[in-house]
């Protein structure tokens, strides 16, 4: 069932409906994120353990100490990423910690300002042509297309993967495509479901075919894995690994690409699905830098060919299959691949052997901070719970 559902006319169904979509609790924070959330909170909770300090017995003394723990992220190496999980996993385990942390995020804002994040470059146009020149080379028809929409849809990478035949509808003269993205990251926010328009030739040729052989249950890519070390493979065979292209750079080489067509900020907005102005000028002026200091030229020996097999293929787009013969999928390739530390985790949890432990938040009435499956023989003294 969607996230989103109408609301019903009778207490009785609105009461069923409501079971299936979980507490209000459950529902304020994104099951994904609540997993991030509560990993980063752990690790705050154990590097107290390790330093043999001690949780506050009041909100406003807890700020010096995260604000210590966030010298030592930084000072070790971590990402800022871990740092914002940290705080926004505290204030949604305790939402009365909100305010009580002025120090922490100042340090954080001061690390944004001194360290720029390490986002994907955005995705020149002829670096797209060329792997989607390859993809057709070797077969790779649904995932040729995926490229396409993603850079001309400006689609986020979860929103390619989910892409199936039924979420598409071509207009009558089959000049533009109407692509139903449902809930997405920015939809969930304003409580809205969201849709792209395709109308570029260059996507609507083959998309039209693909949506022309596939079933109406169709995924447009297979196995989000697969796709990903399609991804890599095609970067890879056009030697254009050292540039760190990753998936999100579709959706930014797409921005940077329509904006320097139309220079409309406004228009971008709307068909980016942007709802802060600042974050999309921020992507644009950064990727237009950075598409000004690449040396990709399309005349390049690796890119050349394929950029050629792109142009006569696009035109007509004749492919009669899928996919080729061989569908077999590998690793998840990519970011996907879980370590074994983490498999090893996983499998420890299954076989019943970690511990789940929930302590309070230092005497903090009414809150309730968890480690999410510890290992029992690292806590042997905790008993039913941590005691701070």
């Amino acid at each position: 069932m969607p996230k989103r559902v109408l609301e019903a006319r009778t207490p009785a169904a609105r009461a069923q409906q409501r079971q299936t979509l979980g507490t209000l609790r459950e529902l304020t924070v994104q099951p994904a994120t609540k997993m991030r959330y509560n990993k980063a909170v752990d690790g705050f909770l154990l590097y107290l353990r390790e330093n043999h300090l001690e949780l506050p017995t009041k909100r406003d003394k807890v700020d010096p100490l995260i604000c210590d723990y966030i010298e030592h992220l930084w000072s070790s190496g971590q990402g800022r990423g871990l740092a914002n999980d940290t705080l926004a996993g505290l204030q949604d385990a305790d939402p009365k910690l909100k305010h009580q942390l002025p120090g922490a995020w100042r340090l954080l804002k001061t690390w944004h300002v001194n360290e720029v994040p390490n986002r994907a470059p955005p995705l020149p146009v002829v670096v797209l042509h060329a792997m989607c020149g390859w993809a057709w080379f070797h077969g790779h028809h649904g995932f040729a297309v995926s490229l396409l929409m993603g850079f001309y849809g400006m689609l986020r990478t979860g929103e390619i993967l989910g892409i199936r035949r039924q979420d598409l509808k071509a207009d009558v003269n089959h000049a533009k495509i109407l692509l139903s993205l449902g809930l997405t990251k920015s939809g969930k926010r304003m409580g809205a479901a969201e849709s792209v328009i395709l109308g570029y030739d260059k996507v609507v040729v083959p998309l039209l075919q693909w949506m022309k052989l596939a079933g109406s249950t169709s995924p447009l890519t297979y196995h989000p894995g697969k796709w990903r070390l399609l991804f890599n493979e095609a970067l890879k065979a056009l030697h254009l690994t050292d540039f760190e292209f990753r998936p999100y750079s579709l959706r930014r080489g797409g921005a940077t690409w329509w904006f320097s067509r139309h220079h409309s900020l406004d228009k971008l907005l709307v068909d980016g699905r942007w709802s802060a102005a600042k974050t999309a000028r921020i992507y644009l002026n950064e990727g237009l830098s950075v598409l000004a200091q690449l040396k990709i030229s399309a005349s390049n020996k690796h890119i050349s060919p394929f950029l050629r097999l792109f142009e006569s293929k696009v035109v007509t787009a004749s492919f009669a299959t899928l996919e080729p013969p061989n569908t077999s999928v590998g690793r998840s390739g990519g970011r996907g691949k879980r370590s074994k530390t983490r498999n090893n985790f996983l499998k420890s949890m299954k076989n019943g052997n970690l511990l789940r432990v929930v302590g309070p938040l230092s005497g903090m009435r009414g809150t309730g901070l968890s480690f999410v499956w510890v290992p029992p023989k690292l806590f042997p003294a905790f008993g039913s719970g941590p005691r701070w």
